[in-house]
């Protein structure tokens, strides 16, 4: 059996949570309370969507020798709109940009790692910036007298 035929034989069952849908349905300007309808609707064009990105990947996929899909497969279904292009890759910048960030930290113990203390080393600071005045201290404009010199 073709797998689209496979896709059709679960028509009118939900794919998605009511309140998944919901939250995302209220996330993009509707009423905080959804019609039904209105959820089933999107449930199918998300559930069509989907389906049908992920076979035009499988065919690029088959085309390329291969039975697995990888993320490049799913780029090359959304080369036609840049909208969709756009939020993928910027998807992927944020996930390496995560997975850097996490190769900081070590998981064992929550230190930071002797290969990148130097990428979190600071300058040191300098004369011009001390907070403090450590002739007089001032609270609220009026000096309290307590500064070294007194």
């Amino acid at each position: 059996m073709e797998p689209r035929a496979r896709v059709g034989k679960n028509r009118g069952q939900q794919n998605f949570a009511d309140q998944d849908l919901q939250h995302f349905l209220f996330a993009h300007g509707d009423v905080p309370n959804s019609l039904e309808t209105t959820k089933r609707v999107l449930d199918e064009l998300l559930t069509d969507f989907i389906t049908e990105l992920c076979f035009e990947a499988h065919r690029s996929a088959q085309l390329s020798g291969r039975q697995k899909i990888k993320p490049d497969d799913i780029k090359f279904a959304c080369r036609k709109n840049p909208e969709y292009l756009g939020k993928i890759n910027e998807t992927f910048n944020k996930k390496t940009a995560i997975e850097e960030a996490r190769k900081l930290l070590d998981q064992n113990d929550d230190k930071i790692t002797k290969s990148n203390v130097k990428a979190l080393e600071e300058e040191p600071l300098g004369d011009a910036d001390d907070d403090m005045d450590l002739d007089s201290r001032t609270v609220g404009g009026r000096s309290t007298g307590t500064g070294a010199g007194r």
